[in-house]
C-alpha cells in the first residue's frame, strides 16, 4: 500500500502543468509579410527524461522548424504561442509551437 500512495504522489506531481517562470513577450511584426496557407500550423518538440531531471531542455527552434514543414513554402510564424508540457505519458516532455505561416514578400524589383 505504501508503494501505491508513493506511486500516486509521483504520478500527480509528474502530470501538473505550467511549472516555471514563463512570460508573455509580443513583437510587432514586420508588415510585408504573406500569409501561407490557411490557419495556423504547430510544431513540437519531444524529448524523454528519466524521473524529471530534464524539464523543457527541447528546443523551441525545433518545434518551429516542425511547424514550419506543415506549410510549404512558408519561411516564419507570425501569432506565435509556445506551450510547454513536462510529464506526458509519465517520461516525456515536449515544446508546442503553434502560429500563422508566412512568407516575407519581395521589395520591388530593382532597376
Amino acid at each position: 500500500m505504501k508503494w501505491l500512495s508513493i506511486l500516486a504522489v509521483a504520478f500527480v506531481v509528474n502530470c501538473s502543468y505550467k511549472v516555471g517562470n514563463f512570460k508573455e513577450v509580443s513583437l510587432e511584426a514586420p508588415s510585408n509579410l504573406e500569409v501561407v496557407g490557411t490557419g495556423t500550423v504547430e510544431g513540437r518538440e519531444c524529448g524523454f527524461s528519466l524521473f524529471n531531471n530534464t524539464w523543457y531542455n527541447q528546443n523551441i527552434a525545433a518545434a518551429a522548424r516542425d511547424a514550419l514543414s506543415y506549410a510549404p513554402g512558408a519561411t516564419g510564424l507570425k501569432d506565435v504561442t509556445i506551450k510547454g508540457k513536462h510529464g506526458v505519458f509519465l517520461f516525456l516532455n515536449c515544446v508546442y509551437v503553434e502560429g500563422t505561416p508566412v512568407v516575407e514578400k519581395a521589395a520591388g524589383k530593382k532597376k
